[in-house]
């Protein structure tokens, strides 16, 4: 049934004079309770309708263990149906209280059970339940020693004898006392509703209208989207996400989305994990897929998140996943992955703006020089932080081919921005692929990669020059080092380690166009070497037998340079 046919049926029993018994059995935390005093509140104060009762009670049966506990809580619960939603007032209790005292029932009831004044209090207060409507919700979390038959018996008292109406509420898949309890159950209720609302329908009333803002329709959808069906877990949720929404309000809305979408999935795993995804699944999405444990229930999972939107679990879904489990956020754990989301994001937009720009250059015979360069430089700008070395070199092109003097304020801003940016200035990427640089764009570049390194040793140097990390500033400062400082570390090393730094120095010999750095440092290896060679006759095989030596001297007799020897 949908929640507006129990809504059209709640409110058609709440303005019935005919004491009868209504049975409102759904699922746990779909909202049963909240629909009831929902409508209960706008009919008690509506204009147009009237509820046929001046007195209301509502009782939880959870852990009470007796059908005078019931009477007892009847009693202290009652009040006017025009405070119905309105603040707990202590003077409505001592005026119903004061009202019991002094009704002659009171005295009959007390004088039968003068032996025990408790007893004798509770049946007297429990005799004024006269003409009234009564909730009584919670049968399922009822006490151990109170039988359902018995809560029904009363019930049935309280309709033909008290001429009171009685609203029902409960989780009957829950019920440990079932079986007898749908045996009593035909003959107590009049009027019984299935409370089988859609996902939509508990998303509804997990998050009225009051608490639809951004994050709350974010949760709303989500919850729909994965099919969560109980009120009290995605309002949950929705607790979890306001917190943590404070903590990453600096980064970009999709960073909110983001953290949004998992906090929904791992509460609901974690707080349901009888109805979601398990979290030791959630744990083995990675990129690469679920590993060889995966079975028909994760696939099942794996259709589903798919439509979700989520396809592995990363290090900052873990992350939310603890503060799930804990209850609490950690401001600076979370910023850490914070970052780099909203460092992607931002990437992500300024790309699909640059595709714009670039697909409007190469698609328009009308757009003027003017327009274009304008929109490229006001893109630059504003999105200099983030722009990559390759999109800066397209740009910078393009203005320097089109003679536009803002291509040096390109260069230079970029540089300024990069400056402490690890590996902002790399251009092997580009030599690997066999792009061309302007000279000056190149040199510019150069420098400022070199300004940003640490100080190398010039061990460091030397071996560093087998690595394409920062190959040419390696070089460049390599070939500055004096013959003394190779001589120095040449002989410093022995084995391996002299090996090594020997190999690079020697490939360069065969590089059909070596660059200026190669060439100075084949030179200056070579001089090094000749000097140790001085020094005894088998340091001379020695240095002899790399062949940087006989290339050096062929240079210097202006002769072809023979080749280095493996």
């Amino acid at each position: 049934m949908s929640v507006q046919n129990v809504r059209d049926a709640i409110t058609r029993f709440l303005t019935d004079k005919t004491p009868q018994v209504l049975c409102i059995r759904g699922a746990w935390g779909t909202g049963k309770t909240y629909t009831w005093d929902d409508v209960l509140t706008k009919v008690a104060h509506a204009k147009d309708t009237k509820i046929a009762y001046t007195k209301y009670a509502k009782v939880s049966l959870f852990g009470l263990n007796s059908i005078q506990e019931i009477k007892r809580e009847i009693f202290s619960t009652t009040n006017s149906v025009e405070k119905i939603g309105a603040e707990f007032d202590i003077t409505d209790y001592k005026d119903i209280y004061s009202k019991a005292k002094s009704s002659p029932i009171w005295s009959k009831v007390v004088g039968i059970f003068n032996e025990n004044a408790m007893d004798a209090a509770i049946e007297a207060m429990a005799a004024m339940a006269r003409n009234q409507l009564i909730c009584i919700d919670d049968l399922e979390r009822k006490g151990k020693d109170l039988r359902s038959a018995d809560v029904l018996g009363y019930i049935s008292h309280l309709r033909d004898v008290r001429k009171c109406s009685v609203v029902l509420l409960l989780n009957d898949e829950q019920l440990e006392d079932k079986d007898e309890f749908e045996s009593y159950l035909e003959k107590v209720v009049d009027v019984y509703l299935r409370f089988e609302p859609s996902c939509i329908e508990i998303a509804d009333i997990a998050v009225p209208e009051a608490e639809r803002d951004t994050v709350g329709l974010l949760v709303r959808d989500n919850a729909v989207t994965l099919g969560i069906t109980n009120v009290r877990v995605i309002q949950k949720i929705l607790r979890l996400v306001r917190d943590i929404v404070p903590m990453i309000s600096e980064y970009s809305f999709q960073v909110t989305k983001g953290a949004t979408a998992t906090i929904t999935l791992m509460a609901w795993s974690y707080l349901q994990p009888e109805y979601a995804p398990s979290i030791d699944y959630l744990k083995r999405m990675t990129l690469l897929g679920i590993d060889d444990k995966e079975d028909e229930d994760d696939a099942k999972w794996l259709e589903r998140l798919g439509k979700y939107g989520y396809s592995h679990t990363s290090e900052f879904d873990l992350l939310l996943l603890r503060g799930v489990q804990n209850g609490f956020f950690v401001k600076s754990e979370i910023d850490t992955h914070a970052l780099e989301l909203h460092r992607a994001d931002v990437r992500e937009l300024m790309k699909t703006e640059l595709d714009r720009l670039w697909k409007g250059l190469r698609d328009s015979f009308t757009t003027t020089e003017e327009e274009i360069l304008n929109d490229f430089y006001e893109a630059f700008c504003r999105n200099d932080e983030n722009i990559q070395l390759s999109e800066m070199i397209r740009i910078e092109e393009l203005f320097r081919d089109l003679g536009d003097p803002r291509a040096d304020a390109i260069l230079s801003r970029y540089i300024e921005v990069n400056k402490d940016r690890p590996r902002a200035f790399d251009l092997s990427f580009f030599e690997d692929y066999g792009e061309k640089l302007d000279p000056d764009v190149h040199l510019k570049l150069l420098q400022a990669s070199i300004e940003q390194q640490p100080d190398w040793t010039r061990t460091d140097l030397l071996k560093g020059l087998e690595s394409f990390v920062y190959a040419e500033e390696k070089q460049l400062k390599a070939a500055e080092m004096p013959v003394e400082d190779y001589i120095a570390v040449f002989k410093a090393h022995e084995g391996e380690e002299l090996y090594d730094l020997l190999a690079p120095i020697r490939k360069y010999v065969r590089v059909i166009n070596p660059s200026e750095p190669m060439i100075t440092i084949m030179d200056k290896a070579g001089a090094a070497l000749r000097e140790i060679g001085k020094e005894n006759r088998l340091n001379y095989r020695r240095a002899m037998n790399t062949g940087l030596v006989q290339r050096l001297e062929a240079r210097e007799k202006g002769v072809e340079v023979p080749s280095a020897e493996d």
